[in-house]
């Protein structure tokens, strides 16, 4: 069976599907879409490759799940996507093993196609 690649995180309908929507235009396959942090960790096992993180959740912070998916495996990759211009978060984003911290704004879903292709060793 075809394996999650790629998990969004993002509590924001819109937002989350804007991302999915953008990044199955651009031929990104094995998507799913949690709302919560929570949510997200129940499907862990399902071991994705990449994990697209937002800071802001209800419930758990994106601080927190970050620490407990790489708790679970390490070797998942999570990027940030944040609509939150703070050294800080980021900061403490990469101590605790982000890949990356990428700005919500015209540029993110670039930047993350160009990351996911790396990771995933596909062409852009």
């Amino acid at each position: 069976g075809t394996s999650a690649k790629i998990f969004i995180v993002e509590d924001e309908p819109f937002f989350a599907n804007l991302v999915n929507y953008d990044l199955e235009a651009n031929y990104f396959d094995g998507i799913k879409v949690f709302f919560s942090g929570e949510d997200c960790l129940k499907n862990i096992d399902l071991k994705p490759k990449v994990v697209i993180l937002d800071h802001q959740l209800p419930g758990m912070s994106g601080l927190e799940v970050l620490q407990k998916i790489k708790a679970f495996d390490p070797k998942i990759h999570v990027i940030f996507l944040s609509g939150q211009r703070d050294a800080k978060l980021a900061i403490g984003a990469f101590k605790k093993g982000a890949l990356d911290f990428i700005m919500k704004g015209e540029n993110a879903f670039q930047e993350v196609r160009e990351l996911l292709a790396k990771i995933l060793k596909k062409p852009a």
